[in-house]
């Protein structure tokens, strides 16, 4: 009988066991000790936070591999398909060793329920555990205390940001939202924190384990293209970031991770770390047929406020027109207007994964009822259309959804493995 295929698999744990599952750590941490993959490497960097997550992650990775080190990565969610969760010394893991994974955990998980992504995590871990790895690095799915990634102790934990996002899950204050997120703390373990104005939830918490708190500004961060970090004898070591795709606060942030984590960061691994590093969707300049395009996946106010920042720095003497569309749970709103100063005007496109908004909702949703609002395909048409010049830049944001679909428009290959649910 042939063995299912990963996209068969992909949408097996996808339609038997979708959101319904109870949240907590008690059923996948009986399934991660069947398993045997805890610890998944010799030393673990965990990735929590609201914003930042992918491009820290990322980063963190790139520096790891550039001092020579083997490391395992997972990160979520994907863009074009599920293998991008996965990385053992700097490659997507393949279809097989996916397959093997997941087939392992059916045969271990009984009658215990896992939802998608712990499946997605536990399958990281496992690929990993079979690996002889120096350090993993593992980004958070969804706050934090919960979170799948939580069953791991790191051995340096990281909150990137704190903003409103996933409230009905997380809480609807910064507060709340901080003291999900400080559910990665472990005792006595580091915690570098991207945030320099962090909750007192994640402050008081880590100071009720006696584990030391580095925050940005303060003890690591970035100035004018250099990261600078704070050693543990106290000194400033100043490194040269470079053209990185990365944005440079949440390279500072990977750097004193990986610092906090036992390797020495030097210029020449930040140098190569910066040249190899890649995360599509976060901030991702493309230019194409004339046109300059930026796709970031920014889905919440905080995430517009940044790149909103970012547009300034970068094209601050260009016309800005945008792509745009949300799931049903986001702020569109509050998106929109942070990015108001530098975005000409929006056009609304509707998104098709199961928790999608019609581009009409948004467009009322947002308060922009002149504005352009259709499919995906005829929104990039009408914006290609308004451009004046051909210094204008077109922006796509909102959702994994778009993003990964004007990828496609663009040319970028899609894999048939279908997205998370």
């Amino acid at each position: 009988m042939e063995k299912p295929t990963l996209a068969a698999w992909l949408d097996r744990i996808g339609t038997e066991h979708p959101r319904g599952v109870e949240r907590g750590l008690d059923r996948v941490r009986i399934v991660a000790d069947r398993l045997g993959v805890v610890p998944p490497a010799a030393k673990t960097i965990v990735v929590a936070g609201t914003n930042g997550k992918g491009s820290t992650t990322a980063f963190a990775e790139h520096l790891l591999l550039a001092a020579g080190h083997s490391v395992g990565t997972t990160t979520s969610p994907h863009l074009h398909r599920f293998n991008e969760r996965i990385h053992v010394n700097g490659g997507e893991v393949d279809d097989g060793t996916i397959v093997g994974a997941f087939e392992s955990i059916e045969s271990c998980r009984g009658s215990i329920d896992l939802s998608y992504f712990e499946y997605a995590t536990l399958a990281a871990l496992l690929v990993m555990s079979r690996t002889p790895l120096d350090y993993a690095v593992l980004e958070v799915g969804l706050g934090g205390r919960l979170d799948a990634v939580n069953v791991v102790d790191a051995d340096v934990a990281v909150i990137t940001s704190i903003g409103l996002d996933h409230q009905q899950y997380l809480g609807a204050t910064r507060e709340m939202i901080g003291g999900e997120k400080a559910g990665v703390m472990r005792p006595r373990v580091p915690v570098v924190c991207g945030d320099p104005n962090p909750p007192a939830s994640i402050v008081e918490r880590a100071r009720d384990l006696g584990a030391p708190l580095l925050l940005a500004t303060r003890d690591f961060g970035q100035r004018a293209g250099q990261l600078w970090i704070r050693s543990r004898d106290g000194s400033r070591l100043s490194l040269e970031l470079g053209g990185s795709s990365v944005d440079p606060v949440n390279a500072a942030t990977a750097a004193m991770a990986v610092s906090q984590a036992g390797y020495p960061v030097v210029q020449r691994t930040v140098a190569q770390a910066a040249r190899t590093v890649r995360n599509p969707g976060r901030l991702e300049i493309v230019e194409q047929g004339g046109r300059t395009w930026v796709l970031d996946v920014a889905h919440n106010p905080h995430a517009a406020v940044f790149l909103a920042d970012r547009l300034h720095a970068l094209f601050a003497d260009r016309t800005i027109r945008g792509v745009v569309g949300c799931l049903e749970d986001k702020d569109i709103a509050g998106i929109v207007a942070a990015l108001r100063h530098q975005v000409t005007e929006f056009a609304y496109a509707a998104t098709t994964s199961a928790r999608g908004r019609p581009a009409s909702a948004l467009r009322a949703a947002a308060g922009d009822p002149s504005a352009f609002a259709g499919t995906l395909d005829a929104a990039i048409t009408h914006v290609l259309g308004r451009c004046e010049s051909d210094g204008d830049v077109i922006l796509a944001l909102g959702s994994f959804d778009v993003v990964e679909r004007v990828r496609v428009w663009l040319g970028y290959p899609r894999d048939a493995c279908p997205q998370s649910p």
